[in-house]
């Protein structure tokens, strides 16, 4: 239940903190990137791919190497509206997207997901990136994971 009512406040204060400033911002998100990083769920392997001005494919995959307990790996295949940049430096970029996650190993799932986050681009190669994920009908419950990472723009 905590986890539910932290990722509802946490993409309701990333949309009310995005919504107002996009009216400002001048520049597209127009990049795509690969990433590492690490999360909840091990380390991670993730990135971005632009299908049109504002959206995106944000695919994520997981996992801790300890291939013993049924979950080896989870992943994330999510689409996602980019928001514009919400600073004065263009490199802020806020999303929030729904997609599919799950678990791939000895009891394979696949579940809804919604997801939220944003890239900080340092300059025009690199970044890092953070995302919230919230799985709300995962085994009967809910779960949020998160991943943080840095990638290359490319």
């Amino acid at each position: 239940m905590f986890n539910r009512i932290l990722c509802t406040l946490g993409l309701t204060a990333a949309v009310l903190a995005a919504a107002p400033l996009t009216a400002f911002a001048q520049e597209a998100p127009d990049y795509n990137y690969f990433g590492i990083g690490g999360g909840d769920e091990g380390f991670a392997v993730n990135g971005k791919v632009s299908l049109s001005d504002n959206l995106s494919v944000r695919p994520s995959v997981s996992t801790d190497f300890d291939f013993d307990d049924g979950e080896d790996v989870a992943y994330v295949l999510p689409i996602t509206y980019d928001f514009n940049s919400v600073d004065p430096d263009g490199r802020l970029y806020p999303f929030l997207g729904a997609g599919i996650n799950g678990e791939l190993g000895d009891d394979s799932t696949i579940e809804a997901a919604v997801t939220g986050g944003a890239d900080y681009r340092f300059n025009d190669q690199w970044l890092v990136n953070g995302s919230v994920v919230w799985s709300p009908f995962q085994d009967g419950s809910d779960d949020v994971d998160f991943v943080a990472g840095i990638g290359y723009s490319f």
